[in-house]
C-alpha cells in the first residue's frame, strides 16, 4: 500500500508507521521519566522563592519561605507561610512540572515527515517550541499560586480556591497546542495522517469485497453469454 502524503502550506507530509508508534508510546515514556527522575526539591526552593518574592511585591502582605528539615507527612520540606492564616505546605504538582514534563515528551516524540524539505528544520523547531512552551508554563504557574495565596490571604478557603483555580489556568494547555501547531505543523498532522491510515484500512476490504462482487457478476455474464451463443 503506497503511502498517503498530506499537503500542507506547501509542503508534504508522510510518516511511517514505525515513527507514529514511537510517538504514540514514547510520549507518556518519556513524560514519566523526566517526572519521575527525582523528587524536585531544588525546584521547590526555587519555585516557592520566586512566588513569594512576587506576591509581596504586588500585595506586600510579608508572606516568607520557610525550609523544615522535619515535615512529617509533607512531600516536601519547604513552605510558604502566610500572616494570620495557616502554613502551605509545597509539593512537585506546585512546581508545574508535570505539565512541562508531557509537552517536552510530545514535543520529542513528534514524528518527522519522509520528506526532506519539509523535515530539515524540526529540531530546531522542537527545540523552540520545548523552551518557549516550558517558559510559558512556568510563568503561568507562578502567576496562578500568587492569585491563589492572594486570594487565601483575604480569607477565602484554600480548598474552595486551589483546585479551581488550577483546573481553570489548565486553558493554557490550550494555547500551547495552538502554538505548537504554529512551530510544528507535524504534531497535529501526523494525527490526522493516523485517521487517514485507518480510513483506507477500512475502506481496502470493501474495495477488495466490491471488485470481488464486479469479477462474479463479469464471469456471470459470460457464461450467460455463451449459452446464447450455443442456442444459434
Amino acid at each position: 500500500m503506497k503511502p498517503p502524503k498530506i499537503e500542507y502550506e506547501g509542503k508534504t507530509y508522510i510518516f511511517s508507521i514505525r515513527s507514529l508508534l514511537i510517538f504514540a508510546i514514547g510520549t507518556p515514556l518519556i513524560s514519566f521519566l523526566i517526572y519521575f527522575s527525582h523528587n524536585w526539591v531544588w525546584l521547590h526552593e526555587i519555585v516557592s522563592k520566586q512566588t513569594v518574592w512576587l506576591m509581596n511585591l504586588i500585595t506586600g502582605m510579608g508572606a516568607s519561605v520557610e525550609y523544615r528539615s522535619f515535615y512529617g507527612n509533607m512531600p516536601s520540606p519547604w513552605f510558604i507561610v502566610i500572616p494570620g492564616r495557616a502554613d502551605i505546605g509545597f509539593t512537585t504538582f506546585c512546581t508545574g512540572i508535570q505539565a512541562i514534563a508531557i509537552f517536552a515528551g510530545i514535543i520529542l516524540t513528534i514524528p518527522h515527515s519522509q520528506d526532506p524539505d519539509t523535515s530539515k528544520d524540526i529540531w530546531k523547531r522542537k527545540l523552540f517550541a520545548l523552551i518557549i512552551s516550558s517558559a510559558i508554563f512556568y510563568i503561568v504557574n507562578i502567576i496562578r499560586m500568587v492569585i491563589q495565596l492572594d486570594l487565601y490571604y483575604i480569607g477565602y478557603a484554600w480548598h474552595d480556591i486551589h483546585y479551581s483555580i488550577s483546573a481553570a489556568s489548565s486553558f493554557i494547555a490550550a494555547i500551547i497546542i495552538l502554538l505548537l501547531h504554529k512551530w510544528i505543523p507535524e504534531f497535529v498532522i501526523s494525527i490526522i495522517y493516523v485517521g487517514v491510515l485507518i480510513k483506507k484500512k477500512i475502506k481496502k476490504p470493501e474495495d477488495e469485497e466490491l471488485m470481488e462482487e464486479t469479477k462474479d457478476s463479469s464471469n456471470l455474464d459470460l457464461k450467460e453469454g455463451t449459452k446464447e451463443n450455443d442456442g444459434i
